[in-house]
């Protein structure tokens, strides 16, 4: 099996989030490549996420059923389209930013015609069309959503004993998880974030890793399966295109902490909005703490208090290529 890797959300190798985008050809039957072998290859990779692209027949192949418009406002019927499984080390979850944007960066320089501009992925959350920026090289992905925010929340004293260097922005008036917002939100059923807000880059540059890691046994019923990930997040203010704003977070699951998290990303921009009341742009930067600086872009339209389309764009350079 052909294999690329790539360093996504940014343009500089050995930075952001690395994956990998494994190919199955689609003159293999998928009994060739069991859902066990998927596994172990991810688990082989070791990055926080590994793709099992697979090819279609033949690159006119188009997505099967009726999705929003993209940005354009062109129809996505008609558009080459790409299933995908993504895999933890540990699991398959149905949707993930980061290898999203990985894979749609390699099929638009490597699989499709030069100068394609949309496509779109087959996830198991659904269909995400995607978009190409041939001048800058950026993508932008229409990313499902089944958006739940949960009744249960962490308490202070929780995080005090999960985050002991950031105690002291835990204890005394005017603090606790009440004041810093503290909220737990699924983008989709499988993915469900803790989203804490610190006061400072400062206190982000305390989180540290912890032990054991968070179970979605906590969530509310008919929404405990999948992954339940913390991330932690300082607003800094206004961006300079298009009236955004600018943020600062890091991303941690127990004792490992991941570079670049498109779907937390996501998830957060829909938390702000709903906050607001409106939607808009955020950049995130991700992970600097690390040494992986992570560039990130959500777009979040809204419709009165309903998230209507959601937006996530990025970057991605390529590292490595062979075979397995």
């Amino acid at each position: 099996l052909e294999y690329h890797t790539y360093d996504v959300f940014t343009s500089t190798i050995f930075a952001g989030n690395p994956l990998a985008v494994i190919h199955v050809p689609s003159s293999l039957p998928p009994s060739a490549v069991p859902q066990q072998t998927r596994q172990l290859l991810a688990r082989e990779f070791n990055y926080s996420e590994t793709v099992v692209l697979s090819l279609p027949s033949s690159t006119s192949s188009t997505s099967p059923t009726s999705s929003p418009n993209d940005a354009s406002g062109a129809s996505m019927e008609e558009v080459p389209t790409f299933p995908v499984q993504i895999f933890l080390v540990d699991a398959e979850v149905p949707l993930a930013g980061h290898p999203v944007i990985g894979t749609a960066v390699h099929i638009f320089t490597r699989l499709l015609p030069k100068g394609t501009t949309r496509a779109a992925l087959q996830t198991k959350a659904g269909l995400c069309p995607i978009t190409y920026d041939t001048d800058t090289g950026r993508v932008g992905a229409d990313m499902p959503h089944d958006l739940h925010q949960h009744s249960w929340r962490p308490t202070a004293e929780e995080l005090g004993a999960q985050q002991p260097a950031l105690a002291a922005y835990l204890k005394g008036e005017g603090s606790g998880v009440e004041a810093l917002g503290v909220d737990v939100l699924s983008l989709v059923k499988g993915m469900t974030f803790v989203y804490v807000r610190l006061p400072s880059v400062e206190a982000l540059g305390r989180v540290g890793m912890f032990q054991p890691r968070l179970e979605p046994t906590v969530l509310d019923e008919g929404w405990r399966e999948g992954v339940l990930m913390m991330m932690f997040y300082v607003v800094l203010g206004e961006a300079e295109e298009e009236g955004g704003r600018k943020i600062r977070t890091r991303m941690i699951e127990g004792t490992f902490e991941d570079p670049a998290t498109g779907s937390a990303s996501c998830g957060l921009a829909v938390l702000l909005s709903l906050k607001s009341g409106e939607g808009g742009r955020w950049e995130m930067v991700q992970a600097v703490e690390i040494g992986r600086r992570s560039e990130i872009a959500v777009k979040v339209d809204m419709s009165g208090e309903e998230v209507k389309r959601l937006e996530l764009g990025g970057t991605a350079v390529g590292v490595m290529q062979g075979r397995v």
